[in-house]
């Protein structure tokens, strides 16, 4: 968690996200304690069926926690009888958690996608934005009883609580435009308002702007090099870098979510529905 209160921890937090959406923080933490150079993590099964092989020699499996469920039965005091069946309908109940292998595409020997063609370039924050991120991000700001419009405002973007307005600059193109609807929504999610008076300045903005770089970066819109503030010891304790760690995934998501890019993995489905139960993630 120390590692959050740097600039280049920080960093790693943000850009992981976009591929690690289906682990929980705590998940993610230890992915990158085990495997700091970790890209993109899946079980090895999954990456059989991608058409690798084996593992490398001399590197080791990830650990990560996963939640495990049973079926109950309608009264769990009574034991079951001999061939008693349980509610398929009633909600699996959270057992407990055990330690599970995970692998990084660094650790696997050989590579089937060498062959097809290399990713795109990053695109800068000039040109078109995704299709449908604005309006998919207006209907939400939208949703949250706040106006928006293009106009002259300072900055590239502002969010007037007082007024429920959100202004973005009409002098800037729309993938800039877009990212910067993003972080003004990001203000909203994450309580900015009320947290105004308790949280500095700088915190705030370092949570809207990373919320912004996840959503754009999933959504194939790299703004890494320009949005993430770069300031060493922008944090003044480990709370402040896990509160703040844990709002932006968390509002991240609830926009991706909205946007149609909800995690579908099996793991996350089985942490979403531990969180249900008021359950943390790692036990």
């Amino acid at each position: 968690m120390d590692k959050l209160m740097s600039a280049d921890g920080w960093q790693q937090l943000i850009t992981s996200r976009a591929w690690l959406r289906r682990y929980s923080l705590n998940n993610l933490i230890m992915i990158l304690q085990q495997c700091p150079e970790a890209t993109d993590v899946r079980p090895l099964s999954e990456w059989k069926r991608e058409g690798y092989g084996f593992m490398r020699k001399g590197t080791h499996k990830i650990k990560i926690w996963k939640p495990c469920f049973r079926r109950t039965t309608d009264d769990e005091n009574t034991k079951p009888t001999e061939g008693a069946e349980t509610d398929p309908d009633k909600a699996p109940a959270l057992s407990g958690f055990m330690l599970v292998p995970v692998v990084d595409v660094s650790q696997l020997q050989g590579d089937p996608r060498a062959a097809q063609p290399s990713p795109p370039e990053p695109i800068a924050l000039c040109g078109d934005a995704p299709r449908g991120l604005w309006d998919g991000v207006a209907a939400q700001i939208g949703a949250c009883g706040f106006t928006v419009e293009r106009g002259d405002c300072g900055a590239f973007g502002r969010t007037v609580f007082s007024e429920r307005r959100v202004t973005v600059r009409d002098d800037v193109e729309p993938a800039q435009a877009a990212k910067t609807l993003t972080h003004e929504l990001a203000h909203i999610l994450c309580d900015h308002e009320t947290r105004l008076a308790t949280t500095p300045r700088h915190v705030l903005e370092v949570e809207a702007e990373s919320v912004a770089c996840v959503v754009a970066a999933v959504c194939g819109m790299d703004t890494l090099a320009y949005s993430v503030p770069y300031v060493a010891g922008w944090a003044a304790d480990r709370e402040t870098a896990r509160t703040s760690a844990e709002c932006v995934l968390r509002v991240a998501d609830r926009i991706l979510d909205r946007l149609g890019h909800a995690a579908a993995s099996p793991v996350a489905a089985l942490e979403d529905l531990a969180a249900s139960h008021g359950v943390p993630a790692v036990a």
